[in-house]
C-alpha cells in the first residue's frame, strides 16, 4: 500500500521515481513525509528525476533534526540558588572502578575467590545481629544429638519442592554442604518458615535456625543479613539532591525537550517562587546510568538512533549537561547501555569517553557508595532488578521500589548469580557492607519510592519515551519525573517535566515516606 501510495504522489507530480531511490524510501521511519521533502526538492532544483542520493540526503538531514541541541539558559532575574552559598562536602567511599586492578583471569579459582568472599563477609553481618542458637559450620553437624538447636550460615547451592509439597534445601559453607527440611506448616511459627524459605534464592547468603533430625536440619527460622532499624539521618544545610537515570541520549526516543525543560528550572528559568525555591537548594545531582543509548545493545538498534557513533552520543550529552550550574556536582555511574563492559561490577566510563563528554563530572562506578554531606548514598543502576523481580513473587516493574528493598534485605546488589553478567572479581563488590542512608537506582525506567528503616528508596524512571518493546511487554514507564530529596528536612519532593504537565516545573508532588 505505502509503495503504491509513493508511486502515485510523484506521477502526479510529474516526476520520475528511480528504482533504487523508491526501495530506500520504503525503508524510512516515514516514508510519505520524506516523499513530500522529495517532491518540494525535486521542482526546486528542477529535477525531471529523483535519485536515490536525493532520498539518502533528505533522510541524513531529517536525523540531523533529532540531534538534541545545547540547551539556552534563560535565569530569572532574581534567582539566587542557597545551594551557592555552600561548599560541596562529596567523598567517594567505595567504587566498583576496578580498571588496571582486577584480578580475574576467567579461572575456576576466580570463582571460587569470589564466592568465599561473598561468605565471609556477609557471614560477619549475619554474626553481627546476634539471637538464636550458636553459629557452627556443617562439617559438625553429623556429631549433634538429635533435637539439638543450631544456626548455620551459608550459600544457597539449591531449593526443590518435594512430592508432600515442603521445600529441602542445601546450604553451603566452606566445609560442606547442610541437607535443610522445611515443612509447609501445621502451626503459625511453620508457616512463617516456610513462607520466608519460599523467597530464598540461589547463591544468596543466608542463616538458617534448625533443630538436628537425622541427616536433616528441620528449619525453624530463616534470617537474611538486612539492615537495622533506625530513624533517618538529616543535616543542617540547605541544600538537596536530585536524582537522574536512562536518559538514553542518542535514541529518537530520548526527550530532549522535557530534558532541557529540567535544565531551565535548575537555572531558575520556570516555574514559581516555591518551584525557584527548591531549585535553588539543588546542590548534587546523581545519574544512575544508561547515559547514552549505545550501540548494538539489541537487535536492529540502529533503526532507533540519531547517531550511530557511541563518541557522539556522549558529545551530545555533554553538550545538554553544559547548562547545569557551575555549583551543582554531578555524579555519573554507567549502566548497561553504556560504553564500558557489559557485565557488573561495571568500571567507570573510560578517558576516552570522558573527553568527548568534557565538562566537569565525577565519574565512578556501578556500583558505588557515595558519602554527600556526611550522609551514605549507594548508587547502581539496578540490572539485577529483572532477576529479582523474576525471581520472587509479589514483585513487579511497576513497584521497582519493592524489588530494592529485597536487594536491601539481603544486603547485596545481584544475590543471583548468573541471571545478569557478573565478573568474579575476589571482592564481591555487589556485596552492601556498610548501611546506606539513600539507595538509588534505575534501570526499571518507572519511579519509585519507598523508606525502609530509615532508608530512602529511589528509582528514578527515565528521560526516554516508551519502546516499542516495552509496549509488546505491556510496560507503561514514567518519563521525565525528577525525584529531589530535601537533606535537611528529609522530604522527597518530585517535579513533573512531563508534557501532560500544566507547564515544565510546575507540578511538584511532595512523597510521604
Amino acid at each position: 500500500m505505502v509503495e503504491e501510495e509513493l508511486v502515485r504522489k510523484f506521477a502526479e507530480a510529474e516526476l520520475a521515481l528511480a528504482p533504487d531511490a523508491l526501495e530506500l524510501l520504503k525503508t524510512a521511519e516515514d516514508p510519505l513525509g520524506i516523499a513530500e521533502r522529495a517532491l518540494k526538492a525535486g521542482k526546486e532544483r528542477n529535477l525531471f528525476v529523483i535519485e536515490r542520493t536525493l532520498i539518502q540526503e533528505l533522510l541524513e538531514r531529517k536525523e540531523e533534526e533529532k540531534i538534541p541541541m545545547p540547551v539556552e539558559v534563560k535565569r530569572a532575574p532574581g534567582f539566587r540558588p542557597l545551594a551557592k552559598e555552600y561548599p560541596a562536602d562529596l567523598k567517594f567511599i567505595e567504587s566498583s572502578d576496578v580498571s588496571g586492578k582486577s584480578k580475574c583471569k576467567g579461572h575456576v579459582e576466580d570463582f571460587v575467590a569470589y564466592f568465599r568472599d561473598r561468605v565471609e563477609r556477609t557471614r560477619k553481618i549475619l554474626e553481627a545481629r546476634g539471637g538464636g542458637s550458636g553459629i557452627v559450620k556443617t562439617g559438625v553437624l553429623g556429631k549433634f544429638a538429635e533435637g539439638r538447636d543450631v544456626r548455620v550460615i551459608g550459600i544457597i547451592k539449591s531449593k526443590r519442592q518435594t512430592k508432600k509439597n515442603d521445600l529441602l534445601i542445601e546450604l553451603e559453607d566452606e566445609e560442606g554442604i547442610a541437607k535443610v527440611w522445611v515443612g509447609k506448616g501445621r502451626n503459625d511459627s511453620e508457616k512463617q518458615c516456610f513462607a520466608a524459605a519460599n523467597n530464598l534464592l540461589l547463591d544468596e547468603v543466608v542463616a538458617i535456625d534448625g533443630k538436628m533430625s537425622g541427616p536433616f536440619l528441620v528449619a525453624t527460622d530463616v534470617l537474611w543479613p538486612e539492615v537495622p532499624a533506625r530513624n533517618a539521618r538529616l543535616i543542617e544545610k540547605e541544600v538537596a539532591v536530585a536524582f537522574l537515570s536512562d536518559l538514553h541520549v542518542g535514541s529518537k526516543l530520548f526527550l530532549e525537550q522535557r530534558f532541557g525543560a529540567f535544565v531551565q528550572w535548575l537555572n531558575g528559568g520556570v516555574g514559581g517562587e516555591k518551584q525557584r525555591e527548591l531549585a535553588g537548594k539543588v546542590k548534587y545531582l546523581i545519574v544512575a546510568g544508561d547515559v547514552a543509548d549505545g550501540i548494538g545493545i539489541y537487535p536492529k538498534q540502529e533503526k532507533e538512533l540519531v547517531v550511530r557513533d557511541i563518541y557522539e552520543q556522549y558529545r551530545m550529552f555533554g553538550k545538554l549537561m553544559e547548562a547545569i550550574p557551575d555549583y551543582v556536582e554531578v555524579i555519573v555511574a554507567p549502566g548497561n547501555h553504556d560504553a564500558v563492559r557489559r557485565a557488573e561490577p561495571q568500571p567507570r566510563i573510560s578517558k576516552e569517553i570522558e573527553e568527548a563528554i568534557g565538562g566537569k563530572m565525577h565519574l565512578v562506578g556501578n556500583p558505588s557508595m557515595v558519602e554527600i554531606e556526611g550522609l551514605k548514598v549507594l548508587v547502581y543502576h539496578g540490572t539485577s532488578l529483572d532477576s529479582i523481580i523474576a525471581g520472587l513473587k509479589g514483585l513487579s516493574y511497576n513497584y521497582p521500589e519493592k524489588a530494592m528493598v529485597e536487594l536491601v534485605k539481603r544486603r547485596n546488589l545481584s544475590p543471583l548469580f548468573g541471571d545478569n553478567p557478573i565478573v568474579p572479581e575476589h571482592h564481591d563488590y555487589m556485596l552492601i557492607d556498610e548501611v546506606p542512608d539513600i539507595v538509588h537506582m534505575g534501570h526499571i525506567h518507572k519511579n519509585g519510592y519507598d523508606r525502609y528503616k530509615g532508608i530512602l528508596i529511589v528509582n528514578s524512571g527515565t528521560w526516554q519515551d516508551r519502546t516499542e518493546f516495552q509496549m509488546k511487554q505491556g510496560h507503561v514507564p514514567s518519563p521525565c519525573l525528577l525525584p529531589i530529596y530535601d537533606m535537611k528536612r528529609g522530604e522527597l519532593e518530585v517535579v513533573n517535566f512531563t508534557a501532560e504537565a500544566k507547564a515544565p516545573g510546575m507540578e511538584t508532588a511532595s512523597k510521604a515516606i
